[in-house]
């Protein structure tokens, strides 16, 4: 499995039979097989998540499927407005939180999509595929801040961990989670939450709002010397890996 961080939340995974894009908001998209088939996950409809330019995706992959959260709204003056052609709404599935899904690659191979309840806006990704389980947060995260009241931080707390039961003790191959250091002290607290929750083997923070150096602070002050879980580093743009899952 080959892994590129393109920017931000945005991350593209390449398997042997189809790629999967996350949450592209800017950066550049590596070239990609035409040959397989392309599918493009958006959790949310902020901008630094959801860039309508994926769309023109279609003109160049045409086995190319879209996978939106249900808050991204595909009206007609929407569709005006971004230039989206029935052909490709044909090729939109629109995701709820708390369900389940099924997608199908070139062969027919099933991939079997759960949604969880983001605690910002939309939905969180969690897809099987192969024997394999990837997870991609969007924007679901424990979102505590310096600023906001204590009813708040709570009411955060209480949905995150709602969430978090959903994976509890779930076996994840590749996880890309949320590390924002706008959260100040607290910046750590969803990622630990979730690697105390379930079973990863690599994850990969994002949404860093380039300042990847939070990731070392991370692993200075908070990752168990003993941990099972890889943390992956990211310093640019573009990086990408070899993943042995």
């Amino acid at each position: 499995m080959k892994i590129t961080y393109i920017g931000h939340s945005g991350f593209l995974v390449e398997w042997e039979t189809c790629y999967w894009l996350f949450d592209y908001y800017k950066g550049e998209i590596p070239e990609m097989d035409p040959e397989k088939k392309l599918f493009v996950f958006a959790s949310h409809s902020h901008h630094d998540h959801f860039n309508p330019e994926i769309f023109k995706l279609a003109d160049r992959y045409p086995d190319v499927e879209y996978v939106l959260s249900s808050d991204i709204r595909m009206t007609e003056r929407e569709c005006r407005k971004f230039g989206i052609a029935d052909a490709i709404l044909e090729k939109t599935v629109s995701v709820k939180p708390s369900m389940e899904y099924a997608l199908q690659d070139k062969d027919g191979g099933c991939i079997a999509l759960e949604t969880l309840r983001s605690t910002d806006a939309g939905v969180a990704f969690l897809l099987r595929y192969k024997g394999k389980t990837i997870y991609h947060a969007g924007d679901l995260n424990l979102w505590v801040w310096r600023g906001e009241t204590k009813q708040y931080n709570n009411h955060m707390t209480t949905m995150f961990e709602q969430e978090m039961e959903h994976l509890k003790d779930v076996q994840i191959d590749v996880a890309f989670a949320p590390l924002d250091p706008r959260q100040e002290d607290w910046y750590y607290m969803g990622l630990e939450k979730l690697m105390e929750t379930a079973r990863i083997k690599y994850v990969f923070p994002m949404h860093f709002w380039e300042n990847p150096a939070i990731i070392q602070q991370f692993k200075q002050e908070r990752m168990v010397k003993d941990s099972d879980t890889a943390v992956m580093d990211i310093f640019r743009d573009g990086q990408d890996w070899e993943i042995d899952v």
